[in-house]
């Protein structure tokens, strides 16, 4: 009885600690293949508790049967579970010392859910700063020339977006109209601010020097149809590389751009950056 009741307890903190790693790994491995990976483990470190091999052995077997769909995926899960097992028997130890099992039996449920709570937090924590640093990758540094007029602006490249202006299939970044107010033409400006995109659609109203520059773009958006103004900007350098021709859309909001950003680009963006990484390692 005291055996099966070791093994039943080993494979709890196993699967804790190999399901820990399959969230922040995001390894796709299904619960079946993870519950049998921890009682293998399990069983093998109850039956030789004492024996540093059978340790070492059990480990490589059970990360393999968790993660093994290729040697890589394998490898890359040895640091999480060692990370992960580490960080349990640590906590666990810091409060063996408070509590006895012999004053308080049910000592090793506290400690199982002490671990799945732990590990639950520290998973969570883990996968918001990886998602911090995959959202870094995607914002950068530009300039923006408009009318002549050179702005720096920080820029986040959205996937998401696919807007493109219909006639030449040029595509539409967005940019908050804050950060480049002061380097509008005030006639523009004053024409832009007195514009409505419920009414019918007219660039009638802005100056004639700009019109030419000018195209309107359908917006379709969760709530609803409108329609924006597309300036034809002269160049848009991201990290010195030029993106290619496009639009510009100067919206009144920016509070729902990431990172901070001041302008939301086009996916073609991230295309243009990618092959330019590509020509630079050649």
């Amino acid at each position: 009885m005291y055996g099966e009741l070791m093994i039943g307890i080993n494979m709890l903190f196993n699967y804790a600690i190999l399901s820990f790693t399959n969230k922040v790994g995001n390894h796709q491995t299904s619960r079946r293949r993870l519950w049998v990976a921890a009682f293998i483990g399990a069983f093998f470190i109850t039956l030789f508790p004492y024996s540093l091999p059978a340790m070492i052995l059990t480990f490589l077997g059970m990360t393999y049967i968790a993660f093994g769909q290729t040697f890589s995926s394998w490898k890359s899960s040895v640091l999480a579970v060692l990370i992960a097992a580490f960080f349990a028997g640590g906590l666990l130890t810091l409060v063996y010392t408070q509590i006895s099992i012999s004053t308080n039996p049910n000592f090793l449920f506290v400690a199982i859910g002490l671990t799945y709570l732990s590990l639950y937090i520290v998973k969570h924590k883990w996968i918001d700063t990886r998602m911090v640093s995959k959202l870094m990758s995607f914002t950068h540094e530009s300039e923006l020339t408009l009318w002549g007029r050179v702005i720096p602006l920080k820029v986040f490249i959205d996937t998401g977006n696919h807007c493109i202006e219909p006639l030449s299939g040029d595509p539409v970044h967005f940019i908050g109209y804050q950060a480049v107010k002061e380097h509008l033409p005030k006639d523009f400006a004053s024409a832009l601010e007195a514009w409505r995109p419920d009414q019918t659609p007219d660039l009638a109203g802005f100056p004639a020097p700009h019109q030419k520059s000018l195209r309107l773009i359908r917006l379709q958006t969760v709530q609803g149809a409108s329609w924006a103004v597309g300036i034809k900007y002269d160049s848009w350098l991201v990290n010195g590389e030029a993106l290619p021709a496009g639009y510009a859309v100067l919206t009144k909001e920016r509070r729902q751009y990431p990172q901070g950003a001041s302008a939301i680009l086009q996916m073609s963006a991230m295309e243009m950056l990618k092959e330019e990484g590509r020509t630079a390692a050649c």
